[in-house]
This record gives C-alpha cells, sequence and structure tokens, in this order.
C-alpha cells in the first residue's frame, strides 16, 4: 500500500500561499506605485504647461478641478499602501540595512569586475527595500527624458558626422577615480564651507558638518564611485565631450521636452510627491533625508536622490561606457554645470538672506517645497512650506496664488532677474545663441 503522504502535504500547501502572500502584495503595491506614475502624469498633462515652463511675468489660471483629480488619484494610493503593504516588524531598520548593503555593493565593485555579480548584490536592495523598485523605475524615466535622450541624440549626430575625432582617450584608472572624487569633494567643500553663487553657506556647529560631510559623501557620490569601479580599464574621448558640448545638440533636445509634460519640472514635482508617500519613503528616499536640514554634502549627482533610487540608470551608465565606449552624461559638460548648482541648491545660507530657501526648506520640513525649481505647482496643490507671506520669493522670480471668482486658481509670476535663469534647461551652444540673435532677437 503507498504512504499516505496527506498529513505532510496538507499543511505544507497550507504554508506556502503564506510565503508568497508577501512578496506578491509588495508586487502588487509597486505596480499600483507605477500606474499612479502614469496616471497622475495624465492628469497633470491638463494643467497649463506654463506652471513648470513660464519665464516671464503672467498670471496662470489653474482649472481646480484637475487639482483635485490629481489629488484623489495621490491619496488614493497612499490609503491603498496602508492597508495592502505587508507589516515590517524589523530589528534592523531598513535604512540600516540598506546603508549595508550599498556598503557591500562598493565593496564588490571594487574587488570585481563581474557584471553578473555586481547585478546579484545590487539586486539584492529590492529585497530589503522592495519599493525601491518601483521608485528606482520612475527616477530613470526622469533620468531618461531629462539627460539622456539629448545624450543619445548628441551620439547620433557625431557617429554620423563626416569627421574624425582626434583620440584623446582617458583612461578610467585608480589615479582618474581617486582624482575625480577629490575634485569633486573640494567644490562640494568650497560651496558648504566658503561661498554660494548668491550668498554664503550656513556655518552647522563642527560635529553636524562632520556628520552631513560623512554621510553625504556615501549617499550623494556612491553613483560615482560604483559607475567608475565597474568601468576601470575603459576610457572615454575627451575630444568627444568637447565636440558635444560646442554642437549642443543635448540641450536642443532638452530644452525642447521642458514644456512638454515630460518636462523636469513636472516630472520631479510628480516623483517627489510619490517618494514621500508612507512607507514607499522608508524604502527609498529617506537615505536621502537622513541627516535634517541642506547642505552641499547631501547633493547627489542627479538631483536628490538616495542611493537606492539610482540603480537603473547607474546601470545604464555602466553599460553606455563600458560597452559602448560613449562618455555618460554625468561626465559632459552641461551636467558637470549642474552638478555645480545641484550643490548650491542644497546648501542653506547663512542670515540674513532675503529669498525663500526653496529646496533646503524641503530638507528641514520634509512634507513640503517638492518641486524643482519653481514653486508653482507646490502653490497649486498646496504643498508649499507655511508662510504668511503673500508673495514668495524664490530663485529670481515672485510667485503669488489666489482664486478667481468662478472657483479656479490664479499662479501670478513676476520675474526679477532678466532673462530669468532656467535652472531646468541645459545652456545653448555658442552658435545657437548667435543665431537666435540674429534672427530673432534683431
Amino acid at each position: 500500500t503507498a504512504p499516505n503522504n496527506s498529513r505532510l502535504a496538507g499543511p505544507r500547501l497550507r504554508f506556502m500561499p503564506g510565503m508568497m502572500d508577501v512578496p506578491l502584495r509588495y508586487l502588487e503595491i509597486n505596480l499600483e506605485i507605477l500606474r499612479c506614475f502614469v496616471s497622475g502624469m495624465m492628469s497633470l498633462q491638463k494643467l497649463p504647461h506654463e506652471l513648470w515652463y513660464c519665464s516671464e511675468n503672467r498670471s496662470i489660471k489653474v482649472p481646480v478641478k484637475v487639482c483635485q483629480e490629481y489629488e484623489a488619484k495621490v491619496a488614493s494610493l497612499a490609503e491603498r499602501i496602508r492597508q495592502r503593504s505587508p507589516p515590517e516588524h524589523r530589528l534592523i531598520s531598513t535604512h540600516s540595512l540598506l546603508v549595508a548593503q550599498r556598503v557591500l555593493w562598493i565593496c564588490t565593485a571594487a574587488m570585481s569586475d563581474n557584471l553578473g555579480l555586481f547585478l546579484l548584490v545590487g539586486s539584492l536592495q529590492f529585497l530589503v527595500a522592495p519599493y525601491s523598485f518601483a521608485v528606482s523605475l520612475m527616477m530613470y524615466t526622469m533620468h531618461t527624458c531629462v539627460h539622456c535622450l539629448g545624450h543619445f541624440c548628441s551620439a547620433l549626430v557625431i557617429h554620423f558626422l563626416p569627421v574624425t575625432l582626434p583620440s584623446w582617450d582617458v583612461e578610467i584608472n585608480n589615479q582618474f577615480i581617486i582624482l575625480f572624487l577629490a575634485l569633486d569633494f573640494m567644490v562640494t567643500a568650497y560651496f558648504a564651507l566658503v561661498a554660494n553663487f548668491d550668498g554664503y553657506p550656513k556655518q552647522f556647529p563642527v560635529l553636524k558638518t562632520l556628520h552631513h560631510m560623512v554621510y553625504g559623501t556615501f549617499n550623494g557620490k556612491g553613483f560615482l564611485v560604483l559607475l567608475l569601479l565597474m568601468c576601470k580599464g575603459r576610457s572615454f574621448n575627451l575630444a568627444w565631450i568637447l565636440l558635444d558640448a560646442l554642437l549642443g545638440i543635448s540641450p536642443l533636445v532638452n530644452n525642447f521636452l521642458q514644456e512638454s509634460i515630460l518636462a523636469w519640472e513636472s516630472l520631479f514635482y510628480h516623483i517627489h510627491r510619490m517618494q514621500h508617500l508612507p512607507v514607499v519613503y522608508e524604502h527609498a528616499h529617506r537615505t536621502h533625508h537622513h541627516l535634517t536640514d541642506g547642505t552641499a554634502w547631501d547633493a547627489h549627482v542627479f538631483s536628490g536622490a538616495g542611493f537606492p533610487e539610482d540603480f537603473f540608470f547607474l546601470l545604464q551608465d555602466i553599460v553606455v561606457l563600458r560597452f559602448v565606449g560613449l562618455p555618460v552624461p554625468c561626465l559632459t559638460y552641461r551636467l558637470l554645470k549642474h552638478q555645480l548648482a545641484n550643490k548650491d541648491a542644497h546648501q542653506r545660507r547663512e542670515a540674513p538672506y532675503e529669498h525663500d530657501e526653496y529646496h533646503q526648506d524641503h530638507h528641514l520640513h520634509h512634507r513640503a517645497n517638492y518641486g524643482f525649481n519653481r514653486p508653482m505647482l507646490d502653490l497649486v496643490f498646496g504643498t508649499y512650506k507655511r508662510t504668511e507671506k503673500k508673495w514668495i520669493d524664490v530663485n529670481n522670480a515672485m510667485y503669488k496664488k489666489e482664486l478667481a471668482p468662478d472657483g479656479d486658481m490664479v499662479i501670478h509670476m513676476k520675474v526679477n532677474k532678466v532673462p530669468f535663469p532656467e535652472l531646468s534647461k541645459q545652456s545653448p551652444a555658442g552658435w545657437q545663441i548667435a543665431l537666435a540673435k540674429h534672427y530673432f532677437w534683431n
């Protein structure tokens, strides 16, 4: 007679669904986050696009129904996360586990250039913080639209140009990595301790400054460390970077997108709101907010990102540099300039300072000031920090919100500096400016 295994099989079959319930619920919420990302962008598409590209005095009427539609989607997702997210009772915090995983990842890259092993160790972050998967995909989307599309278009143009570039190859070796990181550290120290573009940095107590210096460098520069370690022994052509700067193809593409729904301002605001959702925040963006208030040390290579959020665009840059031999965006002239602006934008100013410290205050209040350069979407959705001011002064412009007689709202913008500094746009090439002056401004 065959043995009766029902007593053994029964408990196992009842146990396995319980085992699968947690990963399936994490997968479900990841998909919900990505669905809300797309759906929320479709709602923002219905708003006047001047909210994220206007650069002159203007009053912009905003339909309240669209704002309510967007807010309902974000609130519904937040409630869904609270209801369906598996309970987390950990002896070690998610943040500490993410830090340990990042250290392990850097050690792996330092000891081996095996890409499979690198991917395996990097993917551990999704076990530690499952929602970092959806956040990383959203950040990759923004990175691709804002930085990579123009970069790849420039690469295509240069590839088909009937010229042969000189081979000014720069090898990524230990000396280059140390020199590059040391130079970046010194520039960051300048913004954090010496001077900023429009004032002087606030001097925090020594221990707080050292804490930001150590942790901020770990968080913000881990991307560069991993990228350069995994591309060690490869080279990039400095002549290509110089020609890319002279041609200015990348800003043509980037600046065209800034007037669409794929603009940096709209993507940044929407993704940033979702990064601060319950539980999602702990799984990803909290690493960027681990320390209170903002310093230049806290600036990531690409705007405000925590180290679990750069997974996919880090992999893309490794593939591009390691296998294609194309310089990656963070090594190009215009993105190096952006990194300077990013350090400056994170640094708290020394009083007296007459302007609102827009992004610095986000690092102080955390659940306010989600925008990148213009605060208009924060005003529209009521996420600007609490203030008694009728007009707020942010990045060389004044803004005010008021209700229209028909119940909609109006956002007023008054520019303080002409031409208005477009922080979300890239600088055109010199020949493009000359042509514009000749054909359009005369």
